[in-house]
């Protein structure tokens, strides 16, 4: 009797185990495997679609175009390394300052918009460069986040905006937006450079994203930061500025979260605000779950205004 026992409950876990894994692959049998880097190119076409990276996928001379994506790019542990983008996206949307003024601005990154998710994905060695005269921001993953959701990744490389008119930044992740960021190692350079000394632009700049109302939970940020600003900062560890819009009620989370690195900025005005903090340069908005966040971050601030800030090495 024992031994039947022994026999129909082995049987059992054999079944359940079975039927787990036919659960995990028809699970994985509804997205597109990428095995290359045309292959990754190729998901502009298909901008609604599910994905899943069969190999590590090396972008080194492939020229990349910024577009909204809507649906699902599971990394499956796999890496995209050395993709340069140099090109900005066609969309744009309003992105709202401190002042609640509202500007139409435009998007670089990965995706220049994602209202999709993006999980389990390595980007390694990522080059954000763009120049842009009008309201601008740029990020790693997402230039702007549209309720969209970023979860278990890994993220190192550079980004860099060179702009001007009105309002503009980078972000580690994401330039600007909301939605959900989790789990995440962050590990990024960011330059913004004012390109207008005699307008008072506002300017962002923030290790996981400039501005917006994000959630940001469990998150790992290494940022080394340099801020050339002719108007006014708001820089962060974390975020740059945190606002939503007026009429929204939301229970804002950004829990969890260890921030490391510095930002080097200057604010050439004479009209100083100079917000720059490891957590979040401006709050404007309730944040009603902010616990158990970390800090090793230091704020330098330059008072010579003749030289742009950058990288020893850049």
């Amino acid at each position: 009797m024992k031994r039947k026992l022994i026999v129909i409950v082995s049987a059992a876990a054999v079944l359940i185990t079975i039927g787990i894994c036919v659960v995990f692959f028809a699970f994985k049998l509804d997205h597109k495997r990428i095995y290359t880097a045309e292959d990754l190119i190729g998901i502009s076409s298909d901008p609604n679609g599910k994905y899943l990276l069969m190999n590590d996928i090396d972008m080194s001379g492939y020229e990349w175009t910024p577009f909204v994506f809507g649906g699902v790019l599971d990394g499956n542990g796999h890496k995209i390394q050395a993709l340069s983008i140099r090109n900005v996206g066609g969309s744009t949307r309003i992105t709202v300052d401190g002042n609640r003024k509202e500007y139409e601005a435009g998007f670089a990154g990965m995706f220049d918009v994602l209202t999709g998710e993006v999980r389990n994905l390595v980007v390694v060695d990522i080059n954000v460069d763009v120049k842009s005269d009008q309201p601008f921001f740029a990020g790693s993953i997402a230039g702007f986040l549209e309720d969209g959701i970023v979860s278990d990744c890994r993220v190192t490389g550079t980004v860099r905006l060179d702009a001007h008119n009105g309002m503009f930044g980078v972000g580690g992740v994401t330039g600007a937006g909301y939605g959900m960021i989790t789990d995440s190692v962050i590990d990024v350079t960011l330059i913004c450079i004012d390109t207008d000394s005699e307008t008072k632009d506002e300017q962002f700049m923030g290790g996981v994203c400039a501005v917006g109302y994000p959630d940001i939970v469990n998150c790992n940020v290494t940022i080394d930061g340099y801020d050339s600003e002719h108007g006014y900062v708001h820089n962060g560890g974390l975020m740059g500025m945190y606002i939503y819009e007026e009429g929204i009620v939301r229970e804002g989370q950004i829990t969890g979260n260890r921030v490391a690195g510095k930002i080097t900025f200057f604010e050439d005005n004479d009209d100083r605000r100079a917000y720059c903090d490891w957590y979040i340069g401006e709050v404007m908005s309730v944040i009603l779950g902010k616990s158990t966040n970390e800090e090793d971050f230091e704020s330098i601030e330059i008072f010579e205004y003749d030289k742009v800030l950058l990288p020893l090495l850049a």
